[in-house]
């Protein structure tokens, strides 16, 4: 055999060496197929260790749903008609932020803190107040209805390691949060009603001082008229009507010493000729009444708190029958394939280190027969 030839020869034993045999692959995984089982034994024993000592954490599920206008007819009423005013849409993305806001659940999480305290793992000692509640808000979740949707909705889920106590907080933070934007809002429409009794009180006031202050003056007038007159002895008016002055108005002593004191004697008892009226005096002011009947109206106004639903509570939390981690059929799926993975994979390996040896102890054997020779 020639030089090339050998060479050739060699070049095509390498390449042979160098190609994958799927057959020869399986031959080897089944000569070493108590790997496979060993590989995949092991897998699935870690993975029921870990379901043995991992904790179920369960998953409670409230929805609440917008409200309708009868649950916000208080806020409804005729005298808050300009002040204060609620829709059914507006009420309930108040409710939304509520669910949402992260200020109410820390509140609700300090209410809380001694229930929480009981149920383990819930509660580190070693770490700080706000560290807590931000462990303990990560297992919050809401989910908002979008535009596509039907009707607007809000989903809120908490997961905790007692399934009751799960359900039962849920249910208290969605009450207690809705109760605090409820009153949030009845706050905020009281305080509108009380600064527009104010802004009312202020202009009745400018009203009185402007009519006390003509009222005085007027008095003034016909207190000098009426000295003009008694002193030129004007006892009867020399007038009966504009015409005979020519349009213009006449001079108060004009009128008469006899009728100015009437008239001075008349604005002087204006409080007792209206004495049996519900406003007194009040009521010689122009404008002034309506805007009086508006104050106490809205001082009398009683909004019942208990008839009023910024949402509806759809579907309250109930004790989940299952947990949500670990999902169990999951994990043990999992393992069985990651386990016939590892197992194929050591067999390979096992196989491939079998032939390594035996490729070895052929080449020694070769390298032996010339020196037997």
């Amino acid at each position: 055999m020639t030089e090339g030839t050998e060479l050739d020869a060699r070049k095509n034993a390498y390449s042979n060496d160098d190609e994958i045999d799927l057959f020869d692959l399986v031959d080897d995984v089944w000569s070493h197929k108590r790997w496979v089982f060993l590989g995949l034994f092991i897998t699935v024993i870690l993975a029921g260790l870990y379901l043995f000592k991992s904790v179920p954490i369960y998953q409670a599920e409230a929805t609440v749903k917008s409200a309708t206008a009868n649950d916000l007819i208080e806020f409804s009423r005729p005298q808050l008609a300009g002040i204060y005013s609620l829709n059914v849409s507006a009420a309930f993305a108040s409710a939304q932020s509520a669910l949402l806001s992260t200020g109410y659940r820390k509140e609700f999480y300090e209410l809380k803190l001694d229930e929480i305290k009981e149920i383990p793992g819930a509660y580190n000692n070693n770490l700080t107040l706000d560290q807590n509640f931000s462990a303990f808000n990560k297992n919050f979740s809401v989910k908002a209805s979008g535009s596509k949707d039907s009707e607007s909705f809000v989903e809120i889920n908490l997961k905790s390691s007692d399934a009751e106590f799960a359900s039962t907080l849920l249910n208290d933070f969605v009450q207690y949060a809705l109760f605090r934007r409820l009153r949030d809002s009845y706050d905020t429409m009281l305080a509108k009603i009380n600064g527009h009794i104010e802004s009312l009180n202020y202009k009745a006031n400018i009203m009185r001082e402007e009519y006390l202050g003509g009222k005085a003056r007027r008095i003034l007038e016909l207190k000098e008229a009426y000295v003009i007159a008694t002193a030129i002895g004007q006892l009867d008016p020399v007038y009966r009507n504009m015409d005979l002055m020519g349009g213009q108005k006449p001079p108060l002593y004009m009128l008469g010493s006899k009728a100015i004191k009437a008239e001075i004697k008349a604005l002087d008892s204006r409080d007792i000729i209206a004495k049996d009226l519900p406003r007194g005096e009040d009521h010689f002011i122009e404008g002034l009444p309506p805007i009086l009947l508006e104050i106490e109206s809205l001082e009398t106004l009683e909004v019942d708190f208990s008839k009023i639903n910024l949402a509806r509570i759809d579907q309250v939390a109930v004790v989940p029958v299952s947990p949500v981690k670990p999902r169990k059929l999951l994990i043990i799926a999992l393992a069985i394939v990651a386990g016939l993975f590892v197992g194929l994979f050591m067999a390979l390996i096992a196989a491939a280190y079998g032939k390594h040896k035996l490729r070895i102890v052929e080449t020694q054997k070769k390298k032996a027969l010339p020196k037997a020779k």
